[in-house]
């Protein structure tokens, strides 16, 4: 295998689980029943498929060459999306629970209330 397929691979096998990945969170949050679960598959979602788009990334600026700047890059990218997708998940299911939802009987347990 030339150089060209194994870089296309490693640029397209990322970006295609992370798109897996926002697909698959997709299709479940349309089945779930309640906000807060859904707010629940999204952070997954952009998470983990927000991570392989930047291994992608990096991995395409790497073609060109390494470049500290382009790894520095990817670091802080790496970094920025742990903080914000934590951050908007958990003021998503905040504001959700506040605007006080239907659960679905499903849930068990809702540990804001304390009610079994």
């Amino acid at each position: 295998m030339g150089d060209s397929v194994i870089s296309d691979l490693l640029i397209g096998v990322p970006a295609l689980l992370g798109s897996l990945c926002f697909l698959v969170a997709a299709v479940s949050m349309n089945r779930a029943r309640d906000a807060l679960t859904r707010i629940n598959m999204l952070s997954v979602a952009t998470g983990l498929g927000m991570m392989l788009f930047i291994v992608a990334a990096y991995v395409d600026d790497l073609t060109g060459g390494f470049r500290w700047s382009g790894l520095i890059m990817a670091l802080v990218a790496f970094g920025a999306t742990v903080v914000v997708t934590s951050v908007a998940s958990i003021t998503l299911a905040r504001a959700a629970y506040r605007a006080d939802p239907r659960l679905d009987p499903r849930t068990a347990y809702d540990d804001l209330s304390g009610v079994e």
